[in-house]
């Protein structure tokens, strides 16, 4: 898909022109987990490298399994997905979704004061993209179960503050607004008239996230 592509080439541009820059690393990283989207049935594990006194690079894969049997159950709940069969004319309220995906997240941060020699710390500021890409399954009737796959993808803006405990565990908090973008593969255009807290939303955007992981 169109939005996909330049989603991926957006990424890629922005790790190149940033190395291109400052081919001196620095060697400072952590690994952190994101706990919002762990809660939503999504583990985001994130890798942050420091690449100049002011930069760093912060790359965040995700991996999703949500199910309403499980830690997920409230965050599926609170979302009305729905799906129009051409074929009988009908439209089906998908009310026992799974959800099995995979998706990036990237962010170019620079932070606002020159960082220590030791460790990633301070108010930053980020340009940030992700994709993601959802497998939606329903069983809708005893013999008919629907499968849909949703593309999703968001550019935006991040303020945040990370803060190290003893240069060994760090909490990394942030928040951010930008544009959110979900079509269908079953469709020819991108999602409309939704709520921003669904998952198949297409509109302006607010994003947060809370990290916690461990600095090396």
């Amino acid at each position: 898909m169109r939005f996909t592509a330049s989603i991926l080439f957006i990424i890629v541009s922005s790790i190149s022109a940033v190395f291109a820059q400052d081919t001196i690393l620095q060697g400072n990283k952590n690994f952190k987990l994101d706990l919002f989207r762990a809660v939503q049935g999504t583990i985001q594990l994130t890798h942050e490298h420091r690449i100049s006194s002011r930069y760093s690079v912060n790359i965040g894969l995700m991996g999703t399994y949500a199910s309403t049997r499980g830690l997920a159950k409230p965050y599926l709940k609170a979302q009305d997905f729905t799906y129009f069969d051409a074929t009988s004319n009908k439209v089906y309220s998908l009310d026992n979704v799974e959800a099995l995906g995979y998706g990036v997240n990237f962010q170019l941060r620079k932070y606002l004061s020159k960082l220590p020699s030791s460790s990633l710390k301070g108010f930053y500021l980020a340009p940030e993209v992700f994709y993601r890409r959802l497998n939606l399954t329903s069983l809708v009737a005893t013999n008919l179960e629907i499968k849909r796959i949703l593309n999703l993808g968001y550019i935006g803006y991040a303020f945040g503050y990370q803060k190290n405990w003893r240069d060994i565990v760090c909490i990394d908090t942030y928040v951010g607004g930008g544009f959110f973008l979900s079509q269908y593969t079953d469709e020819t255009r991108l999602t409309r008239f939704r709520n921003n807290y669904q998952v198949d939303f297409t509109g302006m955007y607010f994003n947060m996230g809370v990290l916690i992981g461990v600095v090396r």
